[in-house]
């Protein structure tokens, strides 16, 4: 592992994966759509088992992982659309509609959590002086509904601006959503600036590539795909105060 001093006095923001880092992501969603989706087909006259509907998630989720690591933006419908290809045959457009509204209320309705210290983490950095962003890849949950989450946690206003793969129009670790987020934060030089992410292949290698300074957060989930590692690793994301101290 790479270490590089860090001094609060030298560097001016801090920028955050979203899934995994700042909130954790749970199964329940999986769960509240195969709910749903059952309830919709069979009102519909469709008998779906329970492993075609765990196979047409798979297709959708595998149409998605392809476009995401390809830096192919992927929506909603399409991923729905991928998915209904191992679903029984019947499926009007307006069943379509039904399935894609449900696979997005799932989501949207599924309790969200901080993951721990986040909040007290985000309260120093900015008591330090620091600007702090958000760099997201999103998927079939819209960047809008993803800022609400953190306004119902109470930490929107420690943000001063968000990055948005839906937004900005590419994915991690494209250099452009790390360029442009930093501009959102007013910041010319990125050496100045430190990323934490979970991932090695979209947080630690796309900030890496723009000269940040990268941290691997692993209290949400340790990544297990090959990789270069960051420059610090951390569990507990107060770990990253003591970098500032330890300087």
């Amino acid at each position: 592992m790479r270490e590089r001093m860090t001094d609060s006095g030298n560097y001016q923001a801090v920028t955050y994966d979203y899934w995994n880092t700042l909130i954790a992501e749970t199964t329940n969603s999986l769960d509240r759509r195969r709910v749903l989706w059952t309830e919709i087909l069979f009102e519909n006259g469709i008998e779906v088992t329970q492993q075609q509907l765990d196979n047409a998630f798979t297709e959708g989720w595998n149409y998605f992982d392809t476009n995401w690591r390809n830096n192919v933006q992927s929506s909603l419908d399409k991923v729905v659309n991928a998915a209904i290809t191992k679903l029984p045959e019947g499926i009007t457009t307006d069943i379509r509609a039904q399935l894609t509204e449900a696979y997005l209320e799932a989501s949207e309705s599924t309790p969200r959590s901080l993951l721990p210290d986040v909040q007290q983490t985000l309260e120093h950095l900015k008591e330090i002086g620091l600007r702090i962003g958000v760099i997201c890849d999103v998927g079939t949950i819209p960047s809008s509904r993803l800022r609400s989450w953190l306004n119902d946690l109470s930490v929107d206003e420690y943000f001063d601006y968000f990055g948005f793969s839906d937004e900005i129009g590419v994915y991690k670790p494209d250099p452009k959503i790390f360029n442009a987020t930093l501009a959102g934060l007013g910041i010319d030089e990125p050496s100045r600036c430190i990323h934490v992410g979970d991932l090695k292949r979209t947080d630690v290698a796309g900030a890496r590539a723009i000269n940040m300074t990268t941290v691997r957060y692993t209290g949400g989930r340790d990544d297990p795909e090959d990789g270069d590692e960051a420059d610090h690793v951390i569990e507990n994301h107060l770990e990253i105060v003591n970098l500032f101290a330890a300087s």
